[in-house]
């Protein structure tokens, strides 16, 4: 099992469900992933002295436009798409349950490290 996969099959089950919006999956994993390097961006960074010049944004719009544009390549790609969401719709209820789990953990995670771990820019 893949779990990146898996995460985006779960998340586009919750925002698309008519399956002709693939943003929305897009959208909510680029912002989960972006989340979780802000936390590590943010920790590694108060180290360096270029945190207060503003190379700390700028490096961070680089990284978020890039993980944006990774998964819109990713998964914008009709086939894969499709072999991502055949390859789990036929999971069983306990596997489904053991997945949801992680799932909601891992973005309770991402969002308590978000609000406990990210410092204010001096």
């Amino acid at each position: 099992m893949n779990p990146y996969y898996y995460l985006f099959y779960r998340l586009s089950r919750l925002y698309n469900r008519k399956g002709n919006n693939p943003i929305g999956p897009i959208g909510a994993i680029s912002v989960l992933i972006g989340l979780n390097a802000l936390v590590v961006y943010s920790w590694v960074l108060p180290i360096m002295q270029e945190r207060a010049q503003g190379t700390y944004t700028k490096g961070y719009m680089a990284l978020a436009l890039a993980i944006i544009i990774a998964n819109s390549l990713l998964f914008l790609n009709k086939r894969r798409v499709g072999e991502i969401m055949i390859r789990y719709s036929d999971e069983s209820v306990r596997s489904r349950r053991i997945g949801g789990f992680l799932v909601i953990a891992y973005v309770v995670l991402t969002v308590g490290l978000v609000l406990c771990g990210v410092k204010p820019l001096n």
